[in-house]
């Protein structure tokens, strides 16, 4: 803490790298929710010794909703069945976060 500021990190505000939209389908993506939590693990191992607040998805129901149904934010999907797909990926991406962050940090 510095200044009496204590930071909170927020480890994914709606911006997935490009690079998994292309290669993975972003949030329906193979995996996805590992390779999330291994970010996640690289942060924690990292940024640990002076975060101690970690905020893992910021908006879930936003990135699936209005990403991949309504499409007016990214990836600019419309469906009636991705949401959920999308919605399950970002549970089990911030399960695995959690997961790791208590068994491990």
């Amino acid at each position: 803490m510095t200044a009496g500021i204590e930071p909170w990190v927020t480890l994914y505000h709606w911006d997935l790298p490009a690079a998994l939209e292309f290669e993975i389908d972003g949030w329906l993506g193979h995996n996805i929710e590992a390779i999330f939590a291994n970010y996640a693990g690289v942060c924690f191992e990292n940024f640990g010794d002076r975060v101690k607040n970690w905020i893992t998805i910021n908006e879930a129901w936003v990135v699936a909703i209005l990403g991949y149904d309504h499409g007016v934010f990214v990836p600019g999907k419309k469906s009636n069945n991705l949401p959920y797909y999308a919605g399950y990926n970002l549970l089990l991406g911030h399960a695995r976060a959690v997961n790791l962050y208590w068994n491990k940090f």
